[in-house]
């Protein structure tokens, strides 16, 4: 492969290394192979079976840009759907097949394309940090937050951070996140009495105390949302009730509820409203706040991010805060900037999961604008 092509052959790389989430399937250790040579230095923050890796370079000039990233995968699916099997990282015609593609080796493979690029070119850069996990797409619990907590401990905390998930719609670049909403996930369980469906007199029907509830519960009104996000929505995910038998009236009734939040409105204010929504009902609610909502404002890092994607392909970027959440929220509770950066978004998660060759070259372009012409606000 020609040099232009060194971010495709990383990423055949990466994808050959099977990494279902959690697992890491070595990827972190080739990353340490790799990125050794270019003068950095790994540290393992492992926690609950999770590998997390912090690669650091000191820098020759001020300020630390990090990459933060994930190298675990979605599950495959079933095998015989693929056109191609899904590790193998097969190149058709111009298109690179494989679990991760997009989300995200592909992207990991574009910031190391651009970091070697600029390194033996003898660029001036300023501190760079790799901040990798394999706990992305699972549970969150022991991954990138561990990172961030070490930083926090030891002060290595950078200036600012690009997530590398794919952000892009229709060409890379078109869009960044410059922001997400928050999470709060809910279970409610509505308590009625169990009985004989031929005697209903003698049971309460946990089902139909519930379908008034729902109704309460989607009509919520969440308010106006910030500016720049798009609005709260509450969506019911999941309703479990009954034993299996058909003669049997349901005493309990589960509902799973996902509400995706903007901050024109608190986590506490969303606890009062779902429980004013259900007063007087039999039921207990259990609200977890999974993830805080976080933008970074307009300033220099969003003008460096958006001129360097100007820079190579021609157009301006959208500024962005949709879709669900990421590790970013993270960094961002770090009072980090964050934005995310990545390739195009139209296959993650999918069988089938493909990227333009063509697209890892433009993204590695746009990294390597943005690390080499990077530099520390100044209050």
């Amino acid at each position: 492969m020609s040099d232009n092509q060194l971010a495709l052959r990383l990423a055949i790389e990466l994808i050959r290394r099977r990494s279902p989430t959690p697992e890491d399937g070595g990827c972190q250790d080739w990353l340490e192979t790799f990125l050794e040579p270019l003068g950095f230095t790994r540290t393992r923050v492992d926690a609950g079976g999770i590998t997390n890796s912090i690669y650091m370079r000191p820098g020759d000039r001020p300020g630390v840009l990090a990459f933060a990233g994930h190298t675990d995968v979605v599950p495959t699916g079933p095998l015989k759907r693929w056109p191609h099997p899904p590790f193998d990282a097969v190149v058709e015609n111009g298109i690179l097949h494989g679990r991760g593609a997009q989300d995200m080796k592909g992207g990991i493979a574009c910031w190391l394309a651009a970091l070697k690029q600029l390194i033996e070119a003898e660029t001036p850069l300023p501190g760079i940090q790799m901040l990798i996990t394999s706990d992305e797409e699972g549970e969150s619990v022991d991954g990138t937050i561990r990172i961030v907590e070490k930083q926090q401990a030891d002060g290595t905390l950078p200036d600012a951070a690009i997530v590398g998930e794919p952000s892009s719609k229709d060409r890379v670049g078109d869009v960044i996140r410059r922001g997400r909403r928050g999470v709060v996930q809910v279970v409610a369980v509505v308590e009625g009495k169990q009985g004989h469906s031929a005697y209903p007199g003698d049971a309460e029907n946990a089902v139909h105390l519930a379908v008034p509830l729902l109704g309460r519960l989607i009509d919520i009104d969440w308010g106006q949302p910030a500016d720049g996000f798009p609005p709260t929505t509450c969506q019911v995910t999941n309703v479990r009730a009954g034993t299996g038998a058909t003669n049997v009236i349901p005493g309990s009734c589960e509902i799973a509820i996902d509400i995706r939040y903007n901050p024109g409105i608190t986590f506490e204010e969303i606890r009062r409203r779902l429980f004013d929504a259900c007063d007087g009902v039999d039921v207990i609610l259990d609200i977890q706040h999974q993830a805080e909502a976080f933008r970074t404002e307009d300033g220099p890092f969003l003008d460096l991010v958006d001129d360097a994607i100007h820079r190579i392909t021609g157009a301006r970027t959208q500024r962005d805060t949709g879709g669900g959440t990421s590790d970013g929220r993270f960094l961002a509770a770090a009072d980090v900037p964050v934005v995310e950066l990545g390739l195009t978004n139209s296959t993650i998660h999918q069988i089938g999961e493909r990227v333009a060759v063509d697209e890892l070259e433009i993204l590695t372009a746009i990294y390597a604008d943005i690390i080499a012409n990077f530099e520390v606000e100044h209050d």
